[in-house]
């Protein structure tokens, strides 16, 4: 009988365990520097030298916090260029959940684009920007621009864009270095609820968050193009695709032709730092 109910007692405990939801203990978390100053988001690591990196090992990332009561800062560095994949097409996507969930629901999405005079306008006033007739001749004088577009999405991959202009928040932000074969992103996340900026994390200083990390893959468009024939030699492949997007300074790998680009995804807990 006392083994029987040991038996019961331990297949319960079995069970808590399996459908409880996971949340990792705040000393494993990653611990977010306090930035008495907010960093130039300008892809240069020099305001980070002091700070203590993470090493995501299975795709090569380093990967270090910091942040103030009005931003998260990140900086994100690809120490082997074959995880690049097709960052250059897709970007990298941030998810933001609290501890425990892993939740696609609701991200950042940081791409950079090349674009003609008419949509960097579009995209302006599609942020809520009102630009003069004046300023938008200014623009349309250059043949074209690098965009570095960093639009909240939902669990679609949809963008959701502010309703205005933001007052008193300081949009996402992202900057591109590459040195050799290092590549370094550094972001800028708003801390603000969602109310007041689509893109907005909705915490403070001192709470913990889930981050979560997603590059490479297909685009909507790279899967579209893939259907369509092409010429004599039938459907385009995933390295024509890739071959024709990729930059001259481009890193990563040809994928695999019949797969596409792999993609790439981690999360991480992240333990926000108080005032100093």
């Amino acid at each position: 009988m006392k083994k029987t109910r040991l038996l019961s007692g331990l297949l319960m405990v079995f069970l808590i365990l399996l459908f409880s939801p996971v949340v990792l203990p705040a000393e494993n978390a990653v611990q977010s520097k306090w930035a008495a100053s907010p960093p130039r988001i300008d892809g240069l690591n020099e305001e980070w030298l002091e700070d203590s990196m993470s090493f995501e090992k299975k795709v090569a990332v380093e990967y270090a916090f910091r942040n103030d009561d009005r931003n998260l800062y990140v900086l994100f560095i690809f120490k082997n260029p074959k995880f690049l994949s097709s960052v250059d097409m897709t970007g990298i996507t941030l998810y933001f959940n609290t501890p425990g969930k892993k939740s696609k629901d609701y991200g950042v999405r940081f791409v950079k684009k090349m674009v003609s005079g008419d949509q960097l306008i579009a995209y302006m006033e599609s942020q809520g920007f009102t630009l003069t007739e004046e300023k938008k001749q200014e623009i349309k004088a250059k043949p074209q621009y690098v965009l570095l577009d960093a639009v909240a999405v939902n669990k679609k991959g949809e963008e959701i864009l502010p309703k205005k202009a933001p007052q008193g928040i300081d949009p996402p932000a992202f900057w591109i270095m590459t040195q050799q074969n290092i590549v370094a992103y550094e972001f800028r996340i708003p801390l603000a609820s969602r109310e007041l900026h689509p893109a907005g994390i909705g915490t403070e200083p001192g709470k913990d968050i889930k981050v979560g990390f997603e590059w490479g893959g297909m685009t909507k468009e790279m899967k579209e193009k893939m259907q369509r024939p092409r010429g004599a030699g039938g459907t385009s492949t995933g390295a024509d695709l890739y071959a024709e997007k990729a930059t001259g300074d481009y890193l990563g790998q040809i994928p695999d032709v019949t797969t596409g680009p792999k993609k790439y995804s981690f999360w991480v807990d992240v333990k926000l730092a108080k005032a100093q």
